[in-house]
C-alpha cells in the first residue's frame, strides 16, 4: 500500500473523529494517534474506503488471518451499514477531506447509537463528542499529547 493512500473502513472514518488516546494496546493506540495525526495535517491525502480491515486493524491484538478475532462479521455488518449511509463502496478512493465532508453531512452524533450499537467505546461519548465537533467545524482532534 504506497504511502499516500490510507485504507480506512468505513466505521472507522466515524471513528477518528473520537480517538482520543484509549485503545485495545499501546501499539494500537500508538497506530491510530499516527494515522488520526496523518489525516488531520493532510487532509488532501487519499484514503480507499473498506468494508473490513484496514490500516487501524492491522495493529490490532485481535486481527488474525480470519479477520476480527474480538467482533467477528459484526463489525465488517457495521462498516457496510456506514458505507451505505455515507454513499460510498468498498475500494472507493478519495480525499480525506471529501470523506469527512460526507460524514459531516450525512451523520449526526444521534446516529451513532444505531450505527454503532454495541461498540464499547460508544459509552464514553468521545465519539458523539468527535462528531459534534466535526458538524460545528473544529478540526480533527487526535490523541492528546503525551
Amino acid at each position: 500500500m504506497p504511502d499516500d493512500v490510507i485504507e480506512l473502513s468505513a466505521h472507522h472514518a466515524l471513528c477518528v473523529h473520537g480517538f482520543r488516546g484509549m485503545g485495545y494496546s499501546e501499539g494500537f493506540v500508538a497506530s491510530l494517534a499516527g494515522i488520526v495525526a496523518r489525516l488531520r495535517d493532510e487532509p488532501a491525502i487519499r484514503v480507499r474506503v473498506r468494508v473490513g480491515s484496514d490500516a487501524v486493524c492491522r495493529s490490532c491484538p485481535s486481527l488474525s488471518v480470519g479477520g476480527c478475532m474480538r467482533y467477528g462479521q459484526s463489525v465488517v455488518r457495521q462498516d457496510a451499514r456506514v458505507a451505505g449511509v455515507l454513499g460510498v463502496e468498498s475500494g472507493e478512493e478519495m480525499d480525506w477531506q471529501a470523506l469527512r465532508a460526507r460524514v459531516r453531512e450525512r451523520v449526526a452524533p444521534t446516529d451513532l447509537t444505531d450505527l454503532c450499537g454495541g461498540c464499547p467505546w460508544l459509552p464514553y461519548g468521545v465519539c458523539a463528542e468527535g462528531i459534534a465537533d466535526l458538524r460545528d467545524g473544529k478540526p480533527l482532534r487526535g490523541a492528546p499529547d503525551v
